[in-house]
């Protein structure tokens, strides 16, 4: 059986979980500028008139290359934790809709919204 102190206690780490929506908005934003950065590059690579293809592929493995890995790197670093932190909010909910079913005698499937 689940206390009410118990329920409170879970409904709060839950909501701490949940702050992380708002870490990965941030970073998806900031994700999202760099990509449209990005974009233009490869804009900018595309108009311009490299004089041969030594040129062009020495911009691909200066700028472009390095560019698009920090790209990367930056949403590789910046998605894990929140994710984490999701995915545990997901498992205390789940904990915690067992056990208000035990308390109600319903599946929440039989719960109406």
């Amino acid at each position: 059986m689940i206390t009410f102190d118990q329920m409170l206690d879970s409904v709060e780490r839950i909501l701490e979980h949940l702050k992380s929506v708002v870490e990965l908005e941030s970073m998806i934003g900031h994700a999202k500028e760099n990509l449209d950065d990005f974009s233009d590059m490869l804009e900018y690579a595309h108009q311009r008139e490299f004089k041969n293809t030594e040129e062009a592929l020495a911009y691909i493995d200066k700028i472009l290359l390095p560019r698009l890995q920090g790209i990367i790197d930056a949403l590789e670093s910046g998605t894990t934790d929140p994710i984490r932190r999701l995915m545990a909010a997901t498992e205390h909910t789940q904990r915690l809709l067992t056990n208000l079913e035990l308390v109600t005698g319903e599946s929440a499937d039989d719960i109406a919204p």
